[in-house]
């Protein structure tokens, strides 16, 4: 975010109101969807899935995550309706308050719920969370150049941070994976499948969008305010505040809608300890857990003759047949 300087062109003007009224358009969509995915998600957990502390401890983390960016979509929509009902008399007037200089409370307010997203995600970051509230009550909407210097350093040490912690982990979770197909000896399509889902629970997208908004945040081009680069701001955040909270969703509806009936156990071959062929006479013998069979088939008998030997752990004892 940079200072606003009312002496613009009415063509930065318009792009710049229309930027964020587009963004709060699409801020709209995403919480919609967002909003149907954890609905279905608290659907599955609680009617086909068994309450546990486990299962408790996920739905209060996805629920919590919800309620933070639907409490920054109000706060965006009041922003929105103080902007253009309250205070948008002439459009000059409605590109001062989208640049920034408008309510402070809510600018704050936006702060502290898009930091109190990224603590949930990593505990690390509660030293830069302190740091960033702290500074957005003291400064309140960037009024100077120094300001607004020094919120883009701490916004960008930020999601910095929490990028490698990401990727860190992303990696982690890469390795362990790969080393357990290597194990195994998978098929090459059962391992291209765990790396899509590596792909997935490693939430490359939010990522994507934190690597974009750290970049964004340490360019000039993107904080002059009256760039064309400048306008990308508003998307990004709302990008970083649905995705935020999207990303660890979207893995907890997948694993709440995996088939446990569906994943392939490694079962022990059959093994087959002796096959004897003789004249008058042959046995089969084979061996399946802790059951034995034998099989003795002669030709001056008309039935055969079928002997079973169960054995128990303790070798307690036997029967016969």
């Amino acid at each position: 975010m940079s200072v606003v300087d009312p002496s613009f062109p009415i063509v930065v003007e318009e792009r710049y109101i229309s930027a964020n009224l587009n963004s709060s358009m699409l801020f709209n969509f995403l919480m919609g969807i967002y909003t149907m995915i954890y609905g279905g998600v608290m659907y599955i957990y609680l009617s086909r899935k068994p309450a546990n502390t486990n299962h408790r401890i996920v739905l209060s983390a996805i629920s919590v995550l919800y309620f933070l960016s639907f409490l920054n979509f109000v706060n965006e929509w009041y922003y929105l309706d103080w902007t253009f009902a309250i205070n948008g008399a002439t459009r000059e007037s409605i590109f001062i308050a989208t640049g920034g200089d408008g309510s402070k409370w809510s600018w704050v307010f936006s702060n502290l719920l898009i930091y109190s997203l990224f603590i949930i995600s990593d505990g690390l970051l509660v030293g830069l969370f302190i740091a960033s509230t702290i500074f957005s009550v003291i400064v309140g909407p960037l009024s100077s150049t120094e300001n607004a210097i020094l919120s883009n350093n701490v916004s960008s040490a930020l999601s910095f941070i929490l990028l490698g912690t990401t990727v860190a982990t992303t990696c982690l979770i890469g390795y362990k994976i790969h080393s357990a197909s290597r194990s195994n000896d998978l098929p090459s399509k059962r391992l291209f499948n765990r790396v899509v889902v590596l792909v997935v629970e490693s939430a490359a997208v939010y990522s994507l969008v934190l690597l974009l908004n750290a970049i964004i945040a340490i360019v000039p081009s993107f904080n002059w305010f009256g760039s064309p680069l400048g306008e990308v701001q508003y998307y990004l955040g709302v990008l970083l505040t649905v995705v935020s909270g999207m990303a660890p969703t979207i893995l907890v509806a997948r694993i709440a809608l995996t088939n446990p009936n569906n994943t392939v156990a490694s079962a022990p071959m059959t093994h087959i300890s002796g096959l004897q062929f003789g004249s008058h006479h042959g046995s089969v013998s084979s061996r399946s857990g802790d059951v034995f069979t034998s099989s003795e088939i002669d030709d001056a008998l008309p039935s055969p003759v079928v002997e079973v030997k169960r054995e128990s752990n303790d070798m307690s004892g036997g029967n016969q047949v």
